[in-house]
């Protein structure tokens, strides 16, 4: 004996798979709208002189003290204070960093209206004389760095 579908049967099996398929895109449009799908980027925080922030990945605090328009890209010019050394805290007193490279880095803002360190328009001067670098890695790779632990 052989077994036949009819015309009818097929047409019934492929109207119920593709409404079983149009439920399952459905669920998934409404799962990824509740999961928040696309993914919303996160907001660039509003920088300016005085802010006072923590830094991901290190105990130290970044103030900033000038912010510089580039062609190429914003140059945010801090002091670091209570960055971890084998002596106990210290304060990098100039640290200029790229926007984009400090705003990964920062973590939450602690204080607004705080002035940098004492040393700070003395390095932002001699940096701004010699044409200096500016840091593109983020705050906690800038401290390992400078205190001779690069490898954390």
């Amino acid at each position: 004996m052989t077994c036949r579908a009819s015309s009818k049967d097929y047409a019934s099996a492929v109207r119920t798979d593709v409404q079983r398929r149009r439920r399952s895109m459905c669920l998934g449009a409404l799962t990824a709208l509740a999961v928040g799908w696309p993914p919303v980027r996160a907001e660039t925080p509003d920088l300016a002189v005085g802010q006072e922030w923590s830094a991901k990945g290190t105990p130290a605090k970044v103030i900033i003290g000038r912010i510089d328009a580039t062609r190429v890209e914003d140059v945010i010019s801090v002091s670091l204070v209570d960055v971890p050394t084998e002596l106990g805290p210290t304060t990098f007193a100039h640290a200029p960093f790229a926007k984009t490279a400090l705003v990964a880095s920062l973590d939450k803002l602690l204080a607004t209206g705080v002035a940098p360190a004492a040393d700070f328009e003395a390095g932002y001067a001699d940096w701004k004389a010699t044409h200096g670098e500016v840091f593109t890695i983020s705050v906690a790779r800038a401290i390992a760095f400078a205190t001779g632990k690069p490898g954390k």
